[in-house]
């Protein structure tokens, strides 16, 4: 049996499965999954209430880099719409595996140092989308890293829980849903530069609350919804 004609025959059946637009929409999206930023987030407490969730899902998954990659990669609604379809079983399937992997996550490290992890993650993704030029010395996966190896601790023993099941699951389906109710929007009529500068803010927003500090629950949801108000209008 020929091994190569086995791989390229698989390599072609996902690249039937999943068409470019598709690929990059699954890549922006799994990022938060990859770098580390959604499991410091679950174990840290940050996806907890209904506000919680609807922000993240808005920020970190649908925020303004999917918004544009959805955009720019469909030339209508209907394509928008398979596009979105395709890539969800992904988010949502990779969303789950990594809540379950979230409690030993939290065993081995100090969720106190992770919630200070976290916010300087969010910290460096809102800087960066707001253009700071030093931003970008300071990359997620460099900051997380050297904030799990400062936080590890050396646990008697391991053990497995689905409560970071729920909170997973809600937050990926509701970027989903958001991902797909923007897929009917003419993308002529907003200005991403305004929710990407929302969006930004929502994550700074966030990223106080793990510092410590004491914000409204609803003042992310209401920052973002001002952001597609000014978006829309900027358009106009």
């Amino acid at each position: 049996m020929d091994l190569d004609s086995l791989t390229s025959g698989a390599s072609r059946h996902l690249l039937e499965l999943y068409d470019r637009p598709t690929r990059r929409l699954i890549t922006i999206l799994c990022l938060p999954l990859i770098d580390g930023v959604f499991a410091t987030l679950l174990v840290s407490g940050a996806v907890t209430t209904f506000s919680d969730i609807i922000a993240v899902s808005l920020t970190i998954f649908t925020g303004a880099g999917a918004l544009a990659v959805l955009y720019s990669t469909s030339e209508n609604v209907e394509q928008a719409k398979n596009t979105v379809l395709k890539a969800a079983p992904v988010l949502v399937a990779g969303a789950v595996i990594l809540s379950l992997i979230a409690p030993v996550f939290e065993q081995i490290f100090y969720i106190g140092m992770m919630r200070t992890v976290a916010g300087l993650a969010l910290l460096s993704i809102a800087l960066n989308m707001l253009d700071v030029e030093k931003a970008s010395k300071f990359p997620v996966p460099a900051i997380i890293l050297t904030g799990a190896i400062l936080s590890v601790r050396s646990p008697q023993a391991l053990s497995f829980t689905a409560s970071y099941v729920a909170p997973a699951l809600l937050t990926s389906l509701s970027a989903v849903a958001a991902l797909y109710a923007a897929s009917y929007i003419d993308s002529s009529s907003l200005d991403l530069h305004y929710i990407r500068r929302g969006g930004a803010l929502v994550l700074i927003i966030i990223a106080l609350s793990q510092f410590g500090l004491k914000i409204p629950s609803n003042l992310g949801l209401m920052v973002f919804g001002a952001s597609l108000v000014a978006s829309y209008q900027a358009s106009c």
